[in-house]
């Protein structure tokens, strides 16, 4: 009976050890020291240099340069020639729209053109008829008054002899003098008709100026019915179906550049006081890392992330387009030449912990760290570790009793 009880006991023991074996925990007392398996633990070496705090962040890829199409008129899609994600051109038409009305204003506008422009010659036509007819009168009384006065002359010394009477005299310089009168007043008449006509001609142009910028402006609305792109890049956008109505202001496409691109990406409100504008970042575009400069950080803060711009160079790969998602690890604050290690399971900031340090044998031993600031994966070693020192960053979840590990192999 003790026998089999013996046997029972020894074989459970056995399984207990077998068990521990298999998931990498060997518990021992000899010595004191509790025993794990190298390869179950992660271990990190405390280096020196600077040290810069980097901030992470995701976000996507946004054309630095956009044009927002809009209907400048009520009108209905006609036709939908490109669909987005398709490279355009400033001339490259992506869709067009159709409105009946405009068509009929745009002929209304040039028949009142072609109207008021007949009529601005027919009255300089007139005008011209009216300023020959009274040219034509002022020659006459001209003449007239010039024979008038050579016959006053002539007169003068008959009436002097006695040839003629004085009557008679007088009777031809009156008449002389009222024709010269008339001459007068007809030249000042031919005078104020030509600046009469002047004025009409000036209210004429006006008014074909203005019949002019009608049309300009009907058929500016005409051909504002056929959309295009405006500049070169891709069609990001197209918010209109097929025999859709559309009224003024609504949007019909957005147009971004290709190049240069800036990445729109998201930040950690608490971290943020790390950047500034002008710092360097590392951008993950899926197609390669790509170094680009931080141009704005939005001053808002929404749902506890704030925005931050990175303008990327213009020479990217042509897989590198709008819309892409990215990651991005932005420099911040440089803590200058100090000690870091990758930073520990659960290790927040300026946390205060103890960690097993390990030695040349492969014995790891309690000791208290002060950390300091982190950045991405690495953490400032304040105190408590010099470098080259070697710690295991993984969580062991050990009862703070256990102050020694040996690591097997």
């Amino acid at each position: 009976m003790k026998t089999n009880l013996s046997t029972l006991v020894y074989s459970a023991v056995g399984l207990v050890s077998a068990l521990l074996l298999i998931s990498g925990w060997t518990i021992g007392f000899a010595g004191g020291l509790h025993y794990i398996s190298a390869a179950s633990v992660s271990v990190a070496t405390v280096q020196s240099g600077d040290f810069t705090q980097r901030v992470t962040g995701y976000g996507s890829l946004q054309s630095q340069n956009q044009r927002l199409l809009t209907a400048s008129s009520m009108a209905t899609v006609d036709e939908i020639k490109l669909r987005p994600g398709a490279v355009v051109e400033p001339d490259t038409v992506i869709l067009t729209l159709k409105n009946p009305a405009l068509e009929i204003a745009a002929q209304q506008a040039l028949a009142n053109l072609h109207n008021k422009r007949s009529n601005s010659r027919r009255l300089a036509l007139e005008q011209q008829r009216e300023i020959l007819e009274q040219s034509s009168r002022l020659a006459e009384l001209k003449s007239d008054s010039e024979l008038a006065a050579l016959q006053v002359e002539a007169e003068a010394p008959l009436a002097a002899a006695g040839i003629i009477s004085a009557m008679d005299a007088r009777r031809s310089r009156a008449r002389a003098d009222q024709l010269a009168e008339r001459y007068q007043l007809e030249q000042q008449k031919l005078a104020t008709l030509q600046e009469v006509h002047q004025q009409y001609l000036l209210i004429q142009q006006e008014d074909i100026q203005q019949a002019e910028a009608e049309l300009s402006n009907a058929t500016s609305q005409l051909q504002q019915l056929v959309v295009r792109a405006g500049l070169a890049g891709v069609l990001q956008r197209l918010p209109v179906s097929l025999g859709q109505s559309v009224n003024v202001g609504d949007q019909l496409a957005l147009v971004g550049s290709l190049s240069p691109l800036i990445a729109e990406v998201k930040v950690p409100q608490m971290q943020v006081r790390l950047l500034q504008a002008g710092a360097i970042a590392e951008v993950d575009t899926r197609h390669g890392i790509v170094t680009g400069q931080v141009v704005r950080i939005d001053p808002v803060v929404a749902d506890g992330a704030v925005q931050v711009d990175i303008l990327l160079p213009e020479q990217l790969s042509a897989d590198i387009r709008p819309m892409q998602m990215v990651d991005a690890r932005i420099h911040g604050q440089s803590r200058g030449q100090v000690s870091f290690v990758d930073r520990p399971a659960g290790v927040a900031e300026d946390a205060r912990v103890e960690l097993f340090k390990l030695d040349a044998n492969q014995v790891a031993s309690r000791v208290p760290v002060q950390f300091g600031k982190a950045s991405g994966q690495q953490i400032e070693v304040v105190s408590g570790l010099n470098p080259g020192d070697r710690i295991i960053i993984s969580d062991l979840q050990l009862d703070s009793s256990v102050r020694q590990l040996k690591l097997t192999q």
